[in-house]
């Protein structure tokens, strides 16, 4: 099999098998090399794939990924009514999981006043000189006067990365100017949603990092969102956060009964330790995804310093020098899983 060929085998494109063997360790070396380039066999791409949990199609159903027809990005949402979680750094990973190392065009929303996504994507200078250069946030798709239409989200989005084979990592950074905005938006709930739905066709994923409490942003999320990924600490604290989101879901529901309300993709543990205290926590949290029927994923995130390293850094944890590498392949796991139960 050439290039070609695995990319219609594993439903890419040719420049994401490209990057997978620059970029993924484990790809297997070529068979042998011929003038029109490198071949593998079935056998050992199959088995690569398989391990790295990426989808093989049967030959019947292999068809050309460039007459496939790109759909609109599905919109994810990492929520839980309390803080403290990590949810900030998993945005900020399984964003960089899903552009880099699955090839997708995704889009970070920084719904928090409290900006721990845009500075862990852009990096403590680079959210700096956004702040000095009094760069607009998403704050301004609030903030309009009556009688004239919110910001264009598009003059909104930073072009953070972007790789030969089209994928890339945009944001939309947040400032602490949106907790005074949102004060101001009562009437505009809808807006984000309004807004993503003009760049959904550029996209693949499109995931927005919440605020920690109840507010007109959980509204304007849940109009927005098609999922929603809650992370969970698993210390008692963080866990009966989850209980106040599922009762927030079902208010907005039971309000907006003619809209969409999102589907909870699942439960995800996060920033784990061996601490007795987190044993109790998960209990808790599965017997309360278990009465309402929300999956918990199989993979979970360890305690890690890495991660406020590669936070400094502006860097995902599996590019964060001395990261160990069992902790970059348990977030690359839970991306996978994240992933999947998107339907991506």
């Amino acid at each position: 099999m050439g290039v070609a060929e695995i990319a219609e085998m594993l439903g890419v494109s040719k420049q994401v098998v490209a990057n997978w063997r620059g970029r993924k360790g484990g790809f297997p070396a070529p068979t042998a090399t011929l003038k029109a380039g490198p071949v593998w066999t079935r056998e050992a791409i199959t088995a690569w794939a398989v391990s790295q949990g990426i989808a093989v199609r049967q030959e019947e159903e292999v068809t050309s990924i460039e007459a496939e027809v790109r759909r609109p990005a599905s919109v994810a949402a990492l929520m839980n009514m309390k803080g403290g979680v990590g949810k900030s750094t998993l945005t900020a990973n399984i964003g960089w999981h899903a552009s880099y190392n699955r090839g997708m065009r995704v889009l970070l929303v920084d719904l928090d006043p409290q900006f721990n996504l845009s500075q862990y994507i852009l990096g403590v200078e680079g959210y700096e000189r956004l702040v000095s250069d009094d760069d607009d946030t998403i704050e301004t798709l609030f903030r309009h006067e009556p009688g004239e239409g919110p910001a264009d989200i598009r003059d909104l989005i930073r072009e953070v990365h972007g790789w030969n084979d089209g994928s890339c990592l945009h944001l939309v950074p947040a400032s602490l100017d949106l907790a005074w905005s949102m004060r101001l938006a009562l009437e505009r709930a809808h807006v984000l949603r309004d807004a993503l739905d003009e760049v959904r066709d550029g996209y693949d994923l499109i995931i927005i990092d919440c605020a920690p409490t109840e507010s007109i942003l959980s509204t304007a999320t849940y109009f927005a969102a098609d999922w929603i990924l809650v992370p969970v600490k698993p210390e008692f604290l963080s866990a009966i956060g989850l209980p106040l989101l599922l009762k927030s879901i079902t208010e907005f529901e039971n309000t907006h009964r003619t809209e969409m309300t999102p589907q909870i993709a699942g439960i995800v543990f996060n920033d784990v330790s061996d601490r007795v205290e987190h044993d109790r926590s998960r209990r808790f949290v599965r017997d309360t995804a278990t009465r309402h029927a929300i999956p918990v994923f199989r993979n979970e995130i360890n305690h890690s310093d890495s991660y406020p390293a590669g936070a400094r850094q502006g860097k995902p944890i599996f590019l964060t020098d001395n990261a160990r590498s069992t902790r970059k392949e348990e977030l690359e796991r839970v991306g996978d899983e994240f992933l999947g139960s998107i339907g991506l």
